[in-house]
């Protein structure tokens, strides 16, 4: 059998991967991400089946009036809106 050329070099190579860190310390800082636009945010929201249903209602009504899709989304976002105004 040939004696293996290199080993050496091989485990030095090897040891010097295995103390290296895998993610460098610029990766690993946090980037501030810009507010969405319009300034909005994510938000969930788990309302109960019968307020939903109505939600849905609403929805499918204003979606016949207008011509349109209107969806549960923007329905729910308008009752916010005004509950903060009022």
């Amino acid at each position: 059998m040939k004696a293996a050329k290199g080993i050496t070099d091989l485990a030095s190579t090897l040891i010097a991967a295995a103390s290296a860190p895998l993610v460098t310390t610029q990766a690993l800082k946090v980037e501030k991400k810009p507010a969405g636009e319009g300034g909005t945010m994510q938000m969930t929201l788990r309302p109960l089946r019968s307020l939903y249903a109505r939600y849905v209602d609403k929805a499918a009504e204003r979606s016949k009036v207008e011509g349109r899709s209107v969806s549960v989304q923007e329905i729910m976002l308008e009752v916010l809106e005004k509950g903060a105004k009022a």
